[in-house]
């Protein structure tokens, strides 16, 4: 399964926004009873008039929640954002647009068990059945320790659903401001260069340009 995803949200601000100077985005999700949940974390800062040389942080936490098939396997469940593209509406209005996949793989299906066949001939019948009780006694053992091993599985699976349910993927979406350089970019989110371009082409950066930057772990 593989989904792409619009999502768009209108966020309104208190004061009237000129300028977005600088703008970033994170994400979390966690699986919570077959829906996939998390929230958008817009932040940065603005200005409210062109002349101001005066800016005001901004920090909105935007919902979502993603109802999945009952066949998902929801520990393949992979997230990516795509896009990120964010326009000021009536001065004081932030729209932002953001476009993502969600990868995941389909639960393996049980094999149908085959039909016993019907008893044709009168006099071998009650030999075959007598046969047919002892392999249902054989069946039935087997299915007990089977539905033990199957149980055993399902504690596994919920263990490693709930242990990665604080496991977030964050990264940031920077907006380069006149002046900045990729050093002073690094230092500002703890970065490096290595990092920075397996991510971004940094062969010709300008004022305005959009650099995805990992959050480090570390």
């Amino acid at each position: 399964m593989n989904c792409k995803i619009p999502f768009t949200k209108d966020i309104d601000f208190e004061k009237k926004v000129s300028e977005i100077t600088s703008i970033s985005l994170e994400h979390e999700t966690k699986v919570e009873d077959g829906v996939l949940k998390g929230n958008f974390i817009v932040s940065g800062d603005f200005k409210s008039h062109e002349v101001s040389v005066n800016k005001e942080a901004f920090s909105y936490i935007l919902p979502f929640e993603i109802d999945l098939a009952e066949d998902v396997d929801e520990n393949t469940i992979e997230f990516m954002i795509e896009d990120f593209t964010y326009e000021i509406i009536e001065s004081c209005i932030l729209r932002v647009n953001i476009d993502f996949n969600v990868i995941a793989s389909l639960k393996e299906r049980e094999e149908e068990p085959e039909e016993e066949p019907l008893f044709q001939d009168a006099e071998n019948a009650f030999l075959e059945k007598e046969e047919a009780i002892d392999e249902r006694k054989e069946e039935d053992i087997s299915e007990t320790e089977k539905v033990e091993e199957e149980r055993e599985s399902e504690d596994t699976i919920i263990s490693n659903i709930k242990g990665e349910d604080n496991e977030y993927a964050t990264y940031h979406i920077h907006m380069v401001s006149d002046g900045e350089s990729v050093e002073t970019i690094c230092t500002m989110y703890n970065s490096n260069l290595n990092i920075l371009q397996d991510y971004n082409d940094l062969s010709n950066i300008s004022t305005g340009d959009k650099l995805i930057i990992p959050e480090s772990n570390e």
